[in-house]
């Protein structure tokens, strides 16, 4: 944005913006003033010093007048190029400086994540931690806010690196000293959740008992079956567009580790092969026009467990169970990753100790083998 003479009667009578406006002193040009959506609005001084960019928040406009505001930034600059000491200057509270942070780190995330952030921030640590100054957010602060989230342990782990990284950044940006992350080291809740997959008895139980269902909810079933057979997560599955759909596989544009190919077998493809295309999306819900999601699936799913008594039984678990299944037959960990599109080796690992039962009989039969030896 070009720079403009600030002045004190613009400043006060300034319309709140739909989104960030940057206003840049045209007689101070290291100085400027960001407008936020929330009505808040911040002056800012930044400049070189020694080859490294130097960003420094002077505070408030509703607290500091915009003459005395000029004059802490020139005496940020003094303080860093001549050695003058100077008092500290307000900063900007964690709400106002999400504003910020959630637009300039976006590019690291999928829309998906960007989304889900900002809602965790916006229900969850903002009515906590909203209007606590940045500079001064301690390991207390955190403590106090996990500790508060107690009832939703799930939520806590998932927005604690959220937290994490917003005070990285606040360190990129200068608004934080250097390596006084609160969070770092901070440890989340266990998880309570069993390890889960499904037994050969239990997988065909499953699959006759979807037979019985398929004229009620034709989609739902489909996609559990496709679930079962790909290992692949429930969003892709409902997701996946007939354009997706080439020469006998699945090519999706995106995942949860970016583009995925999706390996379908012949009986697969022979499920698919007379599945009505009536639109874009393979699975739809109601009508053509509205896509299937992990949420309608999820409304069929949790009485119908029930019915065949498979109450403890996720979703995720039937790729827990692809992957488990895998693992016994002796394929290769790297091909497994592959098929359940993995970025790391050490992703799929972690299946590896899914298959308790078979852990064990292994470990029959090896110490019946030693003792056999030990007695000849």
């Amino acid at each position: 944005m070009p720079s403009i003479k600030l002045q004190q009667s613009m400043i006060d009578n300034l319309p709140t913006p739909q989104k960030i406006t940057v206003f840049y002193d045209k007689y101070f040009p290291a100085f400027f003033m960001r407008a936020y959506p929330s009505g808040i609005r911040c002056y800012y001084v930044r400049f070189q010093y020694q080859g490294l960019r130097q960003l420094h928040v002077i505070g408030n406009a509703n607290d500091i007048t915009l003459d005395d505001a000029r004059l802490e930034a020139r005496k940020q600059i003094d303080a860093l190029r001549y050695g003058v000491v100077r008092e500290p200057a307000p900063s900007l509270t964690l709400c106002a400086f999400a504003e910020e942070f959630f637009p300039r780190y976006a590019r690291h995330w999928k829309p998906s994540t960007l989304l889900n952030s900002q809602r965790g921030f916006t229900r969850h640590i903002a009515p906590v931690l909203g209007d606590v100054p940045l500079a001064a957010l301690t390991r207390q602060h955190i403590e106090q806010w996990f500790d508060g989230m107690h009832a939703s342990k799930g939520m806590a782990n998932r927005l604690l690196p959220l937290l994490s990284v917003m005070m990285q950044q606040a360190e990129v940006y200068e608004y934080r000293p250097a390596q006084s992350n609160p969070c770092k080291g901070f440890k989340r809740y266990k998880s309570t959740h069993s390890e889960r997959y499904l037994s050969e008895e239990e997988l065909k139980r499953l699959w006759l008992a979807l037979d019985s269902h398929e004229k009620a909810s034709p989609v739902a079933v489909m996609v559990l079956r496709l679930l079962i057979l790909t290992g692949c997560r429930c969003n892709e599955v409902c997701s996946v567009k007939w354009v997706d759909y080439r020469q006998g596989h699945w090519y999706l544009p995106d995942s949860k580790t970016g583009a995925k190919t999706v390996f379908l077998s012949s009986f697969a493809r022979e499920l698919l092969s007379d599945w009505p295309q009536v639109s874009e999306h393979l699975f739809w819900h109601q009508s053509p026009s509205q896509p299937f999601t992990p949420v309608c699936l999820d409304r069929f799913w949790r009485p119908f467990r029930e019915t065949i008594h498979l109450n403890d039984v996720r979703i995720h678990d039937l790729r827990h169970t692809y992957a488990s299944i895998a693992v016994k037959h002796n394929i290769n960990i790297l091909t497994i990753g592959r098929l359940l599109g993995h970025a790391l080796p050490e992703t799929t690992l972690k299946y590896t100790h899914l298959a308790k039962r078979d852990v064990q009989q292994a470990a029959n039969v090896v110490s019946q083998l030693i003792a056999g030896e030990m007695q000849r």
